[in-house]
């Protein structure tokens, strides 16, 4: 007899057939996530240092930290979990390609399994911390993100009208990342060598083709809070805690919160060049 085929899709530990749940998925669904999106402008030379050579931004680039409760995720056997990523207005300028849209720069999460699926496939720069559930009150909502008990960053938001259906279908049209959208969704997928001074096997960016489907949204203000960190409390995350604490704020922009349902296409995504 000969042996199974090798599934087309892989993630540590490759000896093995590739999870079920995770290696031969494409698409994954979420039923349900609650975003709170926070938007600000920053400047680009503070910024810039940190990004690869292919990825352009304006002169005050408009960063976004989006904390999102994931709920109902079909390949998660319908569990969720909570995330804090922080993105950028950026333009990919390859070889050969061109595409506007939105740089991810960390991702954190409270579990792993969408981390290894996001980070391994994707090349999400995803990170496992603690963030809790959201706090709602009446016209006030919130929510921080911790490592090892340390909390160090929290987001607020305020000052919430919500929205017409008209503009909740607005929202979904204009949710659409794929490659005629003119808003690509961006990761910079990097692969380090065996050994610590080796090149990177690979390092290129990624282009993410995902939709939502946005049900409720509230326009809203908003403001973020940095907390100061040692490598002690917080040495998984310390680096990039500091780098994003150090750019500045210079405008807050109009923030939102949005109740959605939501699609990432892993098999239509690719690498770009």
């Amino acid at each position: 007899m000969s042996a199974e085929p090798r599934p087309n899709s892989l993630t540590m530990p490759t000896l093995f057939p590739a999870n079920p749940l995770w290696g031969d998925q494409k698409t994954i669904h979420y039923q349900e996530i609650k975003t709170f999106s926070i938007n600000y402008l920053t400047e680009k030379p503070a910024l810039a240092p940190y990004l690869p050579e292919c990825i352009v931004v304006p002169e005050n680039p408009l960063m976004t930290v989006t904390y999102s409760m994931c709920r109902g995720v079909r390949e998660m056997g319908g569990a969720g979990y909570n995330m804090v990523s922080v993105t950028v207005g950026a333009r990919f300028e390859g070889k050969k390609e061109k595409y506007d849209g939105n740089l991810s720069l960390v991702i954190w999460e409270n579990k792993f399994p969408p981390v290894l699926q996001g980070r391994e496939h994707l090349g999400f720069p995803k990170l496992v911390v603690e963030v809790d559930d959201a706090w709602m009150g009446e016209d006030r909502w919130g929510w921080r993100a911790s490592e090892n008990g340390t909390c160090f960053l929290e987001g607020e938001l305020f000052g919430l009208v919500k929205l017409s259906e008209e503009d909740c279908r607005k929202l979904t049209a204009s949710s659409v990342s794929d490659f005629g959208s003119g808003d690509l969704n961006l990761a910079y997928k990097v692969i380090p060598g065996a050994s610590y001074n080796d090149e990177p096997v690979t390092a290129h960016v990624v282009g993410v083709v995902e939709r939502s489907d946005v049900k409720e949204a509230w326009a809203c203000r908003g403001s973020l809070k940095w907390h100061p960190v040692t490598p002690q409390s917080c040495y998984l995350c310390y680096g990039i805690i500091e780098s994003l604490a150090k750019l500045p704020i210079l405008k807050y922009e109009p923030c939102m919160i949005t109740r959605r349902s939501h699609v990432i296409e892993m098999g239509n995504s690719r690498r770009l060049v």
